[in-house]
């Protein structure tokens, strides 16, 4: 795939910000997790409440990780990155522009169901050409980051005998992305966001509900689960937990952007709808007509993204140059 090659950058490329980037990678706690680490790693306690809201620590302390190269563009380099989680690694892929003038904004993007870092790359390098890093995870069960997702109620079971359920660790996923991302000294720490599809939209809402430290919120062509009430109170505990429409109104006073195609045959626009309006200001609903798309990101969604990341963390548009007016 060929990256647009009609962004323009302007300014000067920043010493210290490439500096910082090579120090980052030569010093990056490259070690190979280990026994104890991981022991370390999953004694962070979590816990859920009796309204049903998912807890785990603010302070999570460092994260351990390994990059190797993968590729690059003209004007992006492309990394794997290995991060240690809870009881496992995580595979992801960080995408950041060659060339910076300042500290740059990051996004964490967290793929649909079954979807993979390789298949989410097109949509991180458009959104690090806008001169972001990008951090692109592959989620619990697919592509390299190893785990089965199991049926929802095999995951009740697991909450009710007091094992950490699958949903609520792919939270805990995403926040350790987050926390990567805020230790990166070519980041800016107060301009980091976390988008996600589908799936990833849901767990994205949660993360940031969690972690009030996330700047804002990209959702795209994902909604609640819009769980009915049960008699047994556990059961709701559970259901609300890993239910975004719990959580997002929690997102305020922080922005938070949903994005929706009117076609998405998963997730119908309704249900988009009804989980926006349970969001509190300031929020912002973009919406498509694309027909050739039946779920996910979708290309028609690209100026829309713009100005989405734009209103979200101040990510630019580097397409556009100035024509002097005669």
């Amino acid at each position: 795939m060929k990256i647009r090659k009609n962004h323009l950058y302007f300014g000067i490329i920043a010493a210290a910000v490439l500096i910082a980037v090579f120090l980052y990678y030569k010093n990056s706690k490259e070690s190979q997790t280990t026994e104890n680490n991981a022991i370390k790693e999953s004694s962070n306690p979590w816990q859920v409440d009796a309204n049903g809201y998912l807890s785990y620590p603010l302070d999570r302390g460092d994260v351990l990780f390994n990059r190797q190269n993968y590729d690059e563009t003209n004007n992006l380099t492309i990394s794997k990155i290995i991060y240690q989680s809870r009881n496992g690694n995580i595979y992801g892929l960080l995408v950041l522009p060659k060339f910076a003038a300042e500290l740059l904004p990051g996004v964490v993007l967290l793929p649909g169901a079954g979807v993979s870092k390789e298949s989410e790359l097109k949509l991180a390098k458009e959104i690090a050409e806008l001169n972001a890093a990008v951090l692109v995870i592959d989620q619990r069960g697919t592509g390299e980051t190893a785990g089965i997702l199991p049926k929802i109620e095999d995951d009740y079971a697991a909450f009710l005998s007091g094992q950490e359920p699958y949903q609520h660790l792919m939270v805990y996923d995403a926040l350790r992305a987050y926390d990567l991302l805020y230790s990166a000294p070519f980041v800016d720490p107060e301009r980091i966001i976390i988008a996600g599809e589908s799936l990833g939209g849901r767990i994205a809402v949660i993360a940031a509900a969690i972690d009030r430290n996330i700047k804002g919120v990209l959702v795209i062509s994902s909604s609640g689960l819009d769980f009915g009430e049960a008699n047994d109170t556990k059961v709701n505990a559970f259901l609300q937990s890993i239910d975004s429409d719990h959580y997002i109104a929690q997102i305020t006073p922080r922005k938070i952007v949903m994005m929706h195609n009117y076609n998405d045959a998963i997730i119908p626009l309704s249900s988009a709808i009804s989980t926006y309006q349970k969001a509190q200001q300031p929020k912002h609903f973009v919406l498509v007509n694309d027909t050739s798309c039946n779920h996910g990101y979708c290309d028609s969604m690209h100026d829309g993204m713009i100005e989405s990341l734009d209103y979200l963390v101040g990510i630019r548009s580097k397409t556009l140059a100035s024509v002097p007016v005669r």
